[in-house]
């Protein structure tokens, strides 16, 4: 049973290290493309709001669904109709053509993740959730290095984004045919909802139930809630990124897949360090550290002239990262029952997109009024400041009976 269970664990996290890959080498590559054909800032940031949109309009319901459904089953369809839509991308060379299907793959992408999280969940033993989100962490930051790398050779040898969009459609079969040989789970649903004829009924209830969760854990809510606002930040931030490099550092297309790479070795390095330390430091720990230094690594990038400086920053940055995204991972698994972990992201993920598009929105314009060194500069001082929250807020007295609870657990 030992053996059968680490066995799933590895073909689980396998496929999701594939699909992550896949999911890179088309931010990337969509980013040239657009970037290359336009020369325009604001049309780079459509390419960051698309996304955020497109959850904002699935993901208000898609747990709903996916908390009724075969998790193994909603992944393996989630990857396959991805896998077709980037295969329709790679024929196209119309830019709002490009931008619709950017959109169904995102708000298909939101099943994926309500029906991954309580998978994860229910795969994973409490004790194992730690070492395992790090694990899952080295893999994942192992995309980072390797899309963008594979991407930015196609590109660099034949010239052409499409035959890099064509293997990142092969990345995502790979992964769903991986996910065959887990197994299935359907979880139990709340009978009252069950009970109800109409579909607008239903999602009602299934708000209540997730809003109750909630507030029964309030200081989680509010650690979601810095959380969140850190990443939107950090968002906005990575928005103009790629027009940063460009304009701001004066890189190549070469040399902005190159500094992706560098902040994925450092994500890589990270989460080695977590998942070799995950039985010696406590999530609070985790989340301080990672939270506070990660912000370090935006303001150095955002200071820098050189390639250096910023490479530094995005080692920084991708090494801490990998701390707190293990940590908050952790307590948020520990924290949420699996069995309504869809429905609370039909709370909780609305609002993300919402903060994402708006903070994205905002750092489009701004860096076009002010220019995009400013923007960064203001953008990674605010993210400065949420994480001294975000340190304040788990060193408090009211703090150390939630992290003790759930610590206990893991």
């Amino acid at each position: 049973m030992h053996d059968k269970n680490l066995l799933h664990l590895s073909v689980y996290l396998t496929s999701r290290g594939i699909s992550k890959i896949g999911d890179f080498m088309l931010l990337i590559g969509i980013n040239i493309m657009i970037l290359n054909r336009t020369h325009s800032p604001t049309a780079v940031s459509i390419l960051w709001i698309l996304p955020a949109v497109a959850q904002l309009v699935v993901s208000s319901w898609a747990g709903s669904i996916t908390d009724r459904c075969d998790k193994r089953l909603t992944m393996i369809t989630i990857e396959l109709i991805r896998a077709a839509l980037i295969a329709c991308m790679a024929l196209t060379s119309c830019i709002w053509i490009i931008y619709s299907t950017l959109f169904f793959i995102n708000g298909v992408g939101s099943f994926f993740s309500a029906a991954a999280a309580p998978y994860l969940t229910y795969l994973v033993p409490n004790h194992r959730r730690k070492r395992l989100n790090a694990i899952n962490g080295t893999l994942q930051s192992g995309a980072i290095v390797i899309g963008p790398a594979v991407t930015g050779l196609i590109v660099h040898m034949t010239g052409r984004v499409s035959l890099a969009l064509w293997l990142d459609a092969g990345t995502f079969v790979l992964s769903a045919l991986s996910l065959l040989i887990l197994p299935g789970v359907k979880i139990r649903t709340d009978n009252a909802a069950e009970k109800q004829d109409g579909v607008f009924s239903i999602w009602l209830i299934d708000l209540k139930s997730a809003i109750q969760v909630l507030k029964q854990r309030i200081f989680f809510t509010i650690l979601l809630t810095l959380v969140t606002t850190f990443g939107t930040l950090g968002a906005a931030t990575d928005s103009q990124e790629v027009v940063f490099a460009r304009l701001a550092l004066g890189l190549s297309s070469g040399d902005y897949s190159l500094l992706v790479t560098i902040a994925g070795i450092g994500y890589i390095m990270g989460a080695i360090f977590v998942t070799i330390l995950a039985n010696r430091l406590s999530l609070r720990v985790l989340i301080s550290i990672g939270s506070i230094f990660t912000s370090c690594g935006f303001v150095l990038y955002a200071f820098s002239h050189s390639f250096i400086l910023a490479a530094i920053g995005f080692i920084i940055l991708g090494i801490f990262q990998s701390f707190s995204n293990a940590g908050f991972s952790t307590f948020y698994q520990i924290s949420i029952p699996p069995e309504y972990m869809g429905r609370v992201l039909n709370i909780t993920s609305p609002l993300t997109q919402v903060m994402t598009v708006l903070m994205t929105i905002t750092g489009g314009l701004v860096a076009s009024l002010i220019g995009v060194r400013l923007m960064t500069i203001g953008a990674t001082l605010l993210v400065s400041l949420v994480s001294i929250v975000i340190v304040l807020t788990i060193i408090s007295p009211r703090a150390k009976g939630a992290f003790r609870s759930v610590e206990v657990q893991s």
